[in-house]
């Protein structure tokens, strides 16, 4: 700590700052230049104490936990309920096969709608996007913004925009970026819509005599209902249901990750916005198989309370919403006049049958006997209808699940010297930057104070003249090489955007998020299979640039 602390001055004044930077690990350089940063900007914030040492490499050693990250002290062991999430949670999706029933349906229903035949040479492109973006619906742009909300990256459909072009739209006039204006790409699901609503754009620019009245707005509209359509209408489930495992990846720690839970005293439950008909094939397919050995009829024994069709965010966020019974045949019962006022009226509920549709938060803190909203956990990958809305909402401890991890560790872990490269050009970079400013503050000293500058040093006017075009051409030169590293370190995660947590040196608004409303997160939801219930997640303190001055 005190070593980083001394580093943190040197870079602040210029000095020393280059020898000291090469003496360090390259996992210091990672915290100073913010591309890990834990003390610093807080993008990865360190595993519980509970996990031990962290592994040299991201690839696990036989025996070793995979990490679960924390922004928010948790102890498992106060949880009364454990619950999560089905699609892209429980259930982690086969990208290419899932992506492309859901692209090439929505495609057959823009073509319904009336939109012209030549979308239908259209080709999944589904890799060129990522989480975190922002879509623009009025100007057919997405962007990627840093943690302050400023755009580092927009491209104009296909196309990426100039620097100046987009300054003069997202700085020099700073947009609110809220719905319904803008769309944020904050789940796996939406990956299908950037993808098609970007070729319609590019199609728009090139061939407007093919989509006449319709604005950028209009086909974002067209694109999301078009989506929307495939999932109701058995375009992607009836594929899924069929043969799930072609589209689902298996995990086996998931039955014995519930089975802890439960034996821990915490009653584990799942809230899903998928219908009843999907989540039992999904889940039969995922859990079925181990059902037996754990002592169970079938899936649904892994949980104490199980509802279907919760229509997250609503179901966060109005708590007059109805509830019904699924009943055995998938008929909905009613529950209107059902009592949830005591245990014992709801013990009587949960006697008849555990399986819902609907319903509330009220509804579901009754189920599982919650006696105070910040003792359950709640996992999903949605940041918007999962995290965002039960933490500020609820109050719910929350965990996010962000799939993308896995390989973000591994670029990070692969690329320590091209790390150490940008520190280093960062270091020189600071370095000449305080050269600069303190031959700028002599000349003004010796202009106000003719006996001579500071410490007495005077320069002539020809030296220097001569010293800051010195400076100013090695400063220019600097710049390049580090923004050169820079972007070939970003190019190594996503060849348009970069890091997922990055944008430049700040973390990005995706980050940020993660940062401000998951309490843990990981890259799978069963990575609590390898941590006791008991466990508690400590996050580390909270540091800002002063602190770091203090400590040294």
């Amino acid at each position: 700590g005190r070593s980083v602390g001394l580093l943190a001055r040197g870079l602040a004044s210029g000095r020393g700052a280059g020898m000291a930077t090469r003496q360090l690990t390259a996992a210091i350089i990672a915290v100073l230049m913010s591309w890990q940063s834990a003390e610093s900007l807080r993008l990865n914030p360190t595993r519980a104490t509970a996990t031990g040492a962290d592994s040299k490499s991201p690839a696990r050693a036989a025996g070793e936990r995979p990490p679960i990250y924390c922004n928010r002290a948790v102890n498992l062991g106060r949880m009364e309920a454990t619950g999560f999430d089905m699609d892209h949670t429980l259930a982690q999706y086969k990208a290419a096969p899932f992506d492309a029933l859901a692209y090439n349906g929505a495609i057959a229903k823009l073509v319904e709608l009336g939109y012209p035949q030549e979308i239908l040479a259209f080709r999944s492109d589904i890799t060129r996007y990522q989480r975190g973006l922002v879509i623009d619906r009025a100007r057919g742009n997405i962007l990627k913004m840093d943690r302050h909300k400023y755009v580092k990256v927009a491209h104009h459909g296909l196309s990426e925009m100039g620097a100046e072009e987009r300054k003069e739209l997202y700085d020099r006039q700073r947009p609110s970026f809220n719905p319904p204006d803008f769309a944020n790409i904050d789940t796996a699901f939406l990956l299908v819509d950037v993808c098609l609503y970007c070729q319609l754009v590019d199609l728009k620019d090139a061939s407007p005599e093919l989509l006449p009245h319709r604005s950028y707005a209009q086909l974002y509209s067209d694109v999301r209902r078009a989506v929307d359509l495939c999932h109701c209408d058995g375009v992607i489930k009836d594929p899924v249901m069929a043969d799930p495992a072609k589209y689902i990846d298996a995990d086996p720690e998931m039955a014995g990750m519930l089975d802890r839970i439960r034996s821990a005293g915490q009653r584990p439950f799942l809230v899903t916005n998928s219908a009843w008909e999907y989540t039992e094939a999904v889940m039969s397919f995922l859990l079925g198989a181990d059902a037996a050995a754990f002592g169970h009829a079938d899936w649904t024994g892994f949980f104490d309370v199980i509802i279907v069709g919760a229509r997250k965010p609503a179901f966060l966020l109005d708590a007059n919403l109805p509830i019904f019974r699924v009943r055995p045949d998938g008929a909905l019962l009613n529950l209107e006049n059902a009592e949830f006022s005591s245990p014992a009226s709801v013990t009587k509920v949960l006697a008849a049958g555990k399986i819902f549709q609907g319903g509330t938060y009220n509804h579901l803190h009754k189920l599982v006997g919650l006696s105070s909203f910040d003792r359950l956990l709640y996992v999903g990958d949605h940041m918007y209808s999962d995290v965002l809305r039960a933490k500020r909402t609820l109050g719910w401890r929350t965990m996010l699940v962000v799939p993308e991890l896995e390989q973000e560790s591994a670029i990070n872990f692969e690329n320590p010297q091209l790390r150490e490269a940008i520190a280093d050009a960062r270091d020189e970079l600071l370095e000449l930057e305080e050269e600069l400013a303190q031959l700028e503050l002599m000349q003004q000293e010796a202009a106000t104070h003719a006996g001579g500058g500071r410490g007495g040093e005077r320069l002539s006017t020809g030296e220097a003249v001569e010293q800051q075009a010195v400076l100013g051409a090695a400063l220019g030169a600097k710049k390049l090489e580090l923004a050169e590293h820079v972007l070939a370190y970003h190019r190594k995660f996503h060849p348009a955007w970069g890091q997922l947590f990055k944008t430049g040196y700040q973390n990005s608004r995706f980050a940020q998020q993660v940062e401000d409303y998951a309490c843990l997160y990981a890259a799978r939801a069963s990575h609590l299979a390898f941590y006791s219930p008991r466990t508690r997640f400590h996050t580390i303190v909270d540091v800002m640039p002063h602190d770091r001055n203090e400590r040294a």
